[in-house]
């Protein structure tokens, strides 16, 4: 039977090491996006890390189009957007799934869902807290 006190001074490191991987990663995509123009060039979205709208660009010309070809201009645009943020944030996490030996998504969630970086500090403050109650453990 392994030592207590050795399994979980090797959890402590395993997650010593997943933050100082993660370790500003949350500003990092942050600043990531993604911007694409519909097909008809009319329409341009841009969207952030998280799939929120955060520019949107609509030609004059686009207003002929009408109110339902003016909307599927702007969900065309903005679903490609998305797309390109998807991208530039799995581009920007590659390898880290190979690093921490998990999938960036069970880590993460799907782009744009960062409730697991929530649950990390989570595990991270309980580990803590365990740490101080055990015997032995530094003051």
């Amino acid at each position: 039977m392994a030592d207590p006190m050795s399994a979980f001074d090797a959890l402590a490191g395993r997650i010593a090491d997943v933050e100082r991987r993660f370790a500003g990663l949350r500003d990092d995509l942050a600043d990531l996006s993604g911007t694409a123009t519909d097909e008809s060039g009319l329409v341009s979205a841009t969207v952030d890390a998280t799939g929120a709208l955060t520019g949107l660009t609509v030609a004059p010309a686009a207003l002929r189009a009408g109110t339902e070809g003016l909307a599927e201009l702007v969900l065309d645009a903005y679903r490609q957007a998305r797309t390109a943020a998807t991208e530039n944030v799995e581009e920007h996490t590659e390898g880290l799934d190979v690093a921490l030996g998990a999938g960036v998504t069970d880590l993460f969630g799907k782009p744009g869902d960062f409730s697991a970086l929530g649950r990390l500090e989570e595990a991270v403050s309980r580990l803590g807290r365990l740490d101080d109650r055990l015997p032995g453990s530094p003051a």
